[in-house]
């Protein structure tokens, strides 16, 4: 499968970072911050793809992966305190 965003070069980080919620506000607020998100990474894309190869696409990949990354947090946390909404 084809990566959408490629490997950084070696002079940057290969890997997001892993990110985890600690205690958000409310469940309420996360589809909010998912759509601030989605918006963002969109925006973001549509740069990647108008920028040549150098430091900058570099810098836009990694700042997609993280964005990527802090998304995955927020979803899996509100599937998680919707969960225990849930359960009794």
């Amino acid at each position: 499968m084809k990566k959408i965003v490629p490997d950084p070069p070696d002079l940057l980080l290969t890997d997001a970072p892993t990110v985890s919620l600690a205690s958000p506000d409310a469940i309420a607020d996360g589809p909010v911050l998912q759509d601030a998100l989605l918006l963002t990474l969109t925006q973001t894309a549509e740069i990647l793809r108008e920028t040549p190869p150098g430091l900058r696409h570099d810098a836009l990949c990694m700042a997609i992966r993280v964005m990527c990354s802090v998304l995955d947090a927020v979803t899996q946390h509100c599937a998680s305190l919707r969960k225990q909404d849930v359960t009794p």
